[in-house]
């Protein structure tokens, strides 16, 4: 108790009341860190998938084409009906309105059965909305169970439709990981490395038992769930089809998380980082209507990375030297942390060559997040409202 007292007195002489607090502060949020790289995030690497038995069940793979994409009839639509699992069907919603490329569908799904079109005249005043036409793939599936994909994201394996189905073995919502394509360039990592860092939140929350969202290229839910809860919610918002409709659901339902190189999709990347961030603001603007919970979870994590770069910083500059080496060290211990989870979470998500700019990213996107969350309040963004 003596040893205590005098150094609380050592500190207090050298540091003063606004250091020792300055110091409590650094202990704190390196503890909070702590725990959500080993305890949050380091539950990805071991997490258990859904079982792979022999219980094969039936999926319908449904697909909205907004548009002319001779890339999807080409390249994408021929690795969907390619997968090696019997049991399953492609459904597409065709809104492009183009005659020609109408026909080219149809006669796809003339010459196989496992693929069948959906196509809907578009009326200037009546618009149709992605959730308008993915209800009506859901309709026109056969199968209970749905997997939703868009037309600019490709499965990985040949494998994805099966080893994304077995996750219904014993689930009605069934969660997979879409990163995004590889590029040369430091704009492509880091556009890949934002998308794997917050599908590593809503990912580890869903394998503890508190799913909040999914990605709408890579997610599955029965038809029995999807009916029975009224189908997507917030229909005048033209976003919420992989988180608002996520968390209206999944208090009814059983969650499977899925996540291997067999069950991972890839999306297409249709500019630099300008294109990213419009993207990501456009989605971001979701996040208001997210359970206070959630927000807890996302904010404390961001808020409290901030305050641990600056309170080591701040330690560094203003205190003592040997203070400065204690939160130096603290500072070098939490980047090999995150480092070493890392790897091991890039292996897990089959995706290569990021562990390097995961620093980079640790350090700007606190930074970036708050910046698009006020920019999301002084600018609309275009055609988030019907």
């Amino acid at each position: 108790m003596d040893n205590l007292f005098s150094a609380y007195e050592y500190m207090l002489q050298v540091c003063g009341v606004w250091g020792i607090a300055l110091l409590a502060l650094l202990i704190a949020v390196f503890f909070i860190q702590l725990w959500y790289w080993t305890v949050r995030y380091g539950r990805i690497p071991s997490y258990r998938n859904a079982p792979t038995g022999e219980l094969r069940p039936p999926v319908s793979v449904v697909v909205v084409l907004h548009e002319v994409d001779y890339a999807f009839l080409e390249e994408t639509l021929p690795v969907l009906l390619s997968q090696e699992y019997d049991a399953m069907e492609v459904v597409v919603t065709d809104l492009s309105g183009d005659v020609e490329f109408g026909e080219a569908l149809m006669l796809v799904a003339e010459h196989n059965p496992r693929f069948s079109v959906t196509r809907m005249v578009r009326d200037v005043r009546f618009p149709i909305s992605n959730k308008m036409a993915l209800n009506v793939a859901i309709k026109a599936a056969r199968y209970e169970n749905i997997i939703v994909t868009t037309a600019d994201s490709r499965p990985a394996s040949a494998q994805w439709a099966g080893r994304m189905a077995r996750g219904f073995a014993d689930a009605d919502v069934v969660i997979g990981y879409c990163g995004m394509e590889q590029a040369p360039g430091l704009a492509n990592r880091m556009i890949r490395m934002g998308r794997m860092g917050r599908a590593m939140r809503w990912i580890s929350a869903a394998m503890r038992g508190e799913p909040y969202r999914g990605i709408m290229q890579n997610m599955g839910f029965t038809k029995r769930v999807y009916f029975d809860n009224g189908g997507f919610n917030h229909l005048n918002m033209n976003a919420g089809e992989d988180d608002l409709f996520i968390q209206k659901i999944v208090s009814s339902a059983r969650v499977a998380v899925v996540v291997s190189p067999n069950s991972l999709v890839r999306q297409k990347a249709w500019g630099g980082l300008k294109w990213w961030y419009t993207l990501r603001k456009f989605y971001s603007n979701t996040f208001r209507y997210y359970p206070c919970r959630v927000k807890r979870y996302v904010g404390a994590e961001l808020w409290s990375r901030f305050l641990f770069f600056a309170s080591a910083a701040t330690v560094a500059v203003l205190l003592p030297p040997e203070l400065a080496v204690f939160a130096a060290a603290l500072f070098v211990l939490r980047e090999g942390i995150v480092l070493l989870e890392m790897r091991r979470i890039t292996l897990r998500l089959s995706e290569p060559g990021l562990v390097g700019i995961s620093l980079l990213y640790d350090l700007v996107s606190p930074f970036y997040e708050a910046f698009m969350a006020v920019d999301r309040r002084i600018r609309r963004s275009p055609g988030l409202w019907r």
